[in-house]
């Protein structure tokens, strides 16, 4: 797999239609930044190169709308990614399977959960800051759950980071993760988030594109909240979640209205695991996408990745839609992660 990637349009930038400011460039005194190879190979860079990735992921993040728009023109490819929880294996196998990103031509959309109780947590969200930098066109995040404070402190990556680098290091990727898009309108017809759907009606794109980010220090809510929290159900109509606090179900009734309202032909979500990598709910407008294979070791779950393939371009059709799925590779065991000793932070 070759990790360049390239644009027939020239000089890599943020499309047009995110209306801001190009990816960061170095700061005065930054470090180089390693090799996207070593880093999806599991090679920890310097802590200087760990946190100029998190200070220029934060930047380019920062220049996209809170609801980024893509367009696949016809016979290009977009990949969604579901959940990787630090699972780096799986990460390698996602971009075998997706093959290299190439603005225009093969794009891939990381449907947020890159962190959190897999044992290389570190390793994929640097891999991925590293691969948006390169690719700004044809790689794109949304922000799941475990891409906040809280979630981080709960669920192992705040102690991984601190173990691996520092806490300074982790409060540079928490910068990042609060400049995350939260969803992805594809060809105006796919949308694309972690979680789920509002608990109330009347709610259009319109609403999500002004949702405003809140800083790293403030937990999302709202409408943010359930674009990254709610879950799909089989039963009509809204119901309280057994994750708890104010999470809420939905029906197929709520998702048809709410693509019905906003001229999509279906929402595309992760954020929960799926024996066979992919389900959909009843009424086929929305599908659940779990890329985590063997989730956690132990859970035998299939991995999988959704492909849209517009053969004309414009609309996307349901037959446009789909699957790849995939086995789980061996985790490595907590005691493979690698520290870079602080002597050699020091002349880094």
């Amino acid at each position: 797999l070759k990790w360049s990637c390239s644009s027939a349009a020239g000089p890599q930038r943020p499309a047009a239609a995110r209306g801001g400011m190009a990816a960061a460039p170095p700061a005065s005194g930054a470090a180089e930044l390693p090799a996207l190879a070593e880093l999806i190979e599991g090679k920890l860079p310097s802590e200087r190169q760990a946190q100029e990735l998190a200070r220029r992921a934060a930047a380019l993040f920062a220049s996209l709308p809170v609801l980024v728009e893509v367009e696949v023109p016809a016979g290009a490819a977009l990949h969604v990614v579901g959940d990787l929880h630090g699972q780096l294996p799986e990460l390698n196998s996602v971009l075998r399977l997706c093959g290299t990103p190439v603005a225009g031509q093969n794009i891939l959309l990381f449907n947020g959960d890159f962190v959190d109780r897999g044992p290389c947590s570190t390793e994929v969200v640097l891999s991925l800051f590293a691969l948006a930098i390169a690719c700004p066109k044809a790689v794109f995040l949304n922000r799941g759950n475990h891409e906040t404070r809280g979630m981080n402190r709960a669920y192992g990556f705040e102690q991984e980071v601190a173990y691996k680098y520092s806490e300074a290091t982790f409060e540079a990727i928490q910068q990042a993760f609060a400049q995350l898009p939260l969803a992805t309108l594809v060809n105006n017809s796919v949308l694309v988030m972690h979680g789920g759907l509002p608990g109330r009606d009347g709610v259009k794109l319109a609403d999500v594109a002004a949702i405003k980010r809140l800083g790293a220090d403030c937990e999302p809510r709202g409408l943010a909240h359930d674009l990254m929290w709610a879950d799909p159900c089989q039963k009509p109509g809204l119901h309280p979640s057994p994750r708890g606090g104010d999470i809420q179900l939905f029906g197929p009734d709520i998702t048809e209205r709410f693509c019905d309202d906003n001229n999509l032909l279906c929402i595309i979500r992760s954020h929960e695991v799926v024996m066979n990598g992919y389900a959909w709910q009843r009424g086929g407008r929305c599908v659940t996408v779990f890329s985590a294979a063997n989730y956690v070791g132990r859970s035998g779950n299939l991995g999988a990745v959704c492909h849209l393939r517009p053969p004309k371009g414009g609309r996307i059709q349901i037959c446009d839609i789909e699957f790849t799925q995939f086995e789980g590779a061996p985790s490595p065991p907590r005691s493979a992660w690698r520290v870079v000793p602080a002597k050699e932070r020091s002349r880094l």
